[in-house]
């Protein structure tokens, strides 16, 4: 129940920074559809924070109260250039509003209002019309199919993306430990400049706004930026086809049926056709790009959203828009940025929906080249869009397909179209559930936030696996469990033995059953995934258990010979060791 109240409230206060507040600081756009220009308030205040955060952390004052004052200033900006920068109102409207809350909370108090009122002049809040319970009853009194549809499938794939964030501490994907690094260096302001940034800048703001671990933020936020990529992949269809149906299908294939279908075992490529065809292994289901990756596909296809509306009706709000979707793009992936680029050229010169089709053949035509040609010239990443660029097909071909069944079937084409996806839904791509990439066991996650909260800061070290390190940082120590091993292997079962520059409390966690990320050895890899230190002790299965074994007799050997060791922690997978410093002995005379 914990866990839910907390991402309930780290959900409360990103929604809050960028989308509330964004409402409040930029202008209304006319003749803007009320979903683009709440991506475009969106894709603006992100660049503000990356911006903000960028330069604090330069400075050395990133905190809660530098990002207060910032939103604060911000606000107060906009709240001058609404009123044409007369401030001689402004005591008298803090004042105004002020009374009219005191005089609400009396009325709630009391049950009466105990000063008289003028007619429509009470103190309310006014919500976005697209909040209110008459904009939803349009909604399905035009489009009701549709919309209970869509409804399905927003909820579908945030049960299925949220699922590990809810019940299980640990991460799903290896690239979450590299952010949450990343907002650990940027929270003590220890280096402004690296990658990634974009993930980690939103996390960062969120946690210090909302006064909550970054951990935490870093584990909720990533299943809400996946469903936001799937949102933003049903609206850049939407936005290039006008069709309700494909932008329905693409988010259903890329949030919860993740087509292509997964295979639970496959083979060894040898042949040219074997190659081609693992292309289309890469299923949502188990190829999942990293937060930063994320956040840049997001920006990559509002891109194309902004274009696409800024054909329709041409403003300058849309290309301002652009440039900023373009500049966190580049922020979060080069290569991603060539691509969209491109792409929003044959955008330009062509109709959307050709576009978004040339997307997806670019893709696919590029992975097809690194297959084959087996060299760096392509970056790893690439293939991580494929799963997008599937779904971006599927859209695109659903719409050819009513367009074409249109010339015979007219205005009853869409529902046709509908009636099929709806079959091979159910018949075909059923939901499916996400294969989570774990790199520990929970209890290990756990463990660590239970040293973290009972221990003084900075006085104790974890020797543990690497994915440690960001969960430790900026909390205690961290040594590395082989090097750690190695290096006082040979001197532990000496009585007279001490760790230099011990602190108070050493924990040495020790797998009772290695952890093992792959049921089997991989059949091929490369050699310098071999010669890679963090794979060979941690990741291969039988590093990992070689390792475990050597520490655990070091930590019984050093048990056997010391008093100043007990067991901190005893599970079934799991032991964790702790060391206590002990004065030094005395010198002999």
């Amino acid at each position: 129940m914990m866990d839910v109240l907390k991402a309930c409230w780290i959900l409360f206060v990103f929604f809050l920074i960028f989308f509330g507040i964004p409402s409040r600081l930029f202008s209304k756009r006319p003749n803007t559809a009320v979903v683009i220009r709440i991506a475009g308030n969106f894709a603006r205040m992100t660049l503000g924070v990356v911006i903000a955060v960028f330069l604090a952390a330069n400075i050395k004052a990133l905190t809660a109260i530098t990002m207060l004052l910032l939103l604060a200033g911000a606000l107060l900006t906009a709240w001058l250039r609404k009123h044409n920068w007369h401030t001689g109102n402004l005591m008298l409207s803090v004042q105004t509003a002020a009374l009219r809350f005191v005089r609400k909370a009396e009325s709630w108090s009391f049950g009466m209002y105990l000063m008289p009122r003028v007619k429509g002049k009470g103190w309310s809040i006014t919500l976005p019309r697209i909040f209110t319970v008459e904009h939803w009853f349009e909604v399905f009194e035009n489009q009701g199919v549709l919309a209970i549809v869509f409804l399905s499938i927003v909820l579908m794939s945030g049960l299925l993306l949220s699922q590990n964030a809810l019940h299980q501490v640990r991460f799903s994907q290896a690239d979450e430990y590299g952010a949450l690094l990343r907002g650990r260096e940027l929270l003590l302001n220890l280096r402004a400049i690296g990658l990634p940034f974009v993930f980690p800048a939103i996390s960062v703001v969120t946690s210090l706004i909302g006064a909550t671990d970054l951990m935490q933020v870093t584990r909720f936020l990533f299943p809400l930026i996946e469903l936001l990529l799937v949102l933003t992949a049903g609206l850049a269809i939407r936005a290039c086809t006008r069709s309700g149906v494909a932008a329905i299908a693409t988010m259903y294939c890329l949030g919860a049926a993740a087509f292509p279908p997964a295979r639970d075992v496959t083979p060894v490529a040898e042949t040219a056709l074997e190659k081609f065809m693992t292309l289309f292994n890469y299923s949502p289901a188990l190829t999942r790009p990293g937060p930063e990756l994320q956040v840049g596909l997001i920006f990559a296809l509002l891109v194309f959203v902004f274009l696409a509306d800024w054909q329709r009706n041409p403003q300058w709000g849309s290309l301002i828009d652009v440039g900023c979707c373009l500049a966190l793009v580049g922020i979060a992936s080069q290569f991603l940025l060539i691509l969209v680029i491109v792409v929003a050229a044959v955008l330009l010169m062509t109709r959307p929906l050709p576009a978004l089709l040339s997307f997806t053949l670019v893709c696919y035509g590029l992975a097809t080249f690194a297959v084959f040609y087996n060299g760096p010239l392509l970056p790893n990443e690439l293939f991580s869009f494929l799963p997008l660029a599937a779904a971006i097909g599927v859209g695109c071909v659903i719409e050819w397909v009513r367009s074409a069944l249109s010339v015979a079937a007219g205005k009853h084409a869409e529902g046709i179209v509908f009636v099929a996806f709806l079959f091979l839904a159910v018949v075909w791509l059923r939901p499916h559930g996400f294969t989570p990439q774990f790199l520990e066991y929970d209890v290990t996650a756990r463990q660590t936030r239970s040293i973290i909260d009972h221990f003084p800061r900075q006085k104790w070290v974890v020797v543990a696996p690497v994915e440690q390190l960001p969960e430790t940082f900026g909390f205690g120590g961290y040594e590395d469990l082989a090097a750690f091993v190695a290096e006082y292997s040979e001197q532990v079962s000496n009585p007279d033995f001490r760790f230099p520059h011990a602190p108070d409390n050493m924990f040495v966690y020790v797998e009772k059953r290695p952890f093992q990320m792959f049921e089997h050895e991989p059949a091929s890899v490369s050699f310098g995934t071999l010669t890679d230190a963090t794979f060979r002790n941690y990741r291969s299965p039988a590093g990992r258990a070689s390792l475990e074994t050597a520490a655990l007799e070091f930590c019984e050997s050093y048990r056997q010979a010391h008093s100043n060791m007990s067991v901190y922690f005893e599970g079934d997978r799991l032991r964790i060791y702790r060391i206590q410093a002990e004065p030094e002995p005395a010198p002999k005379k």
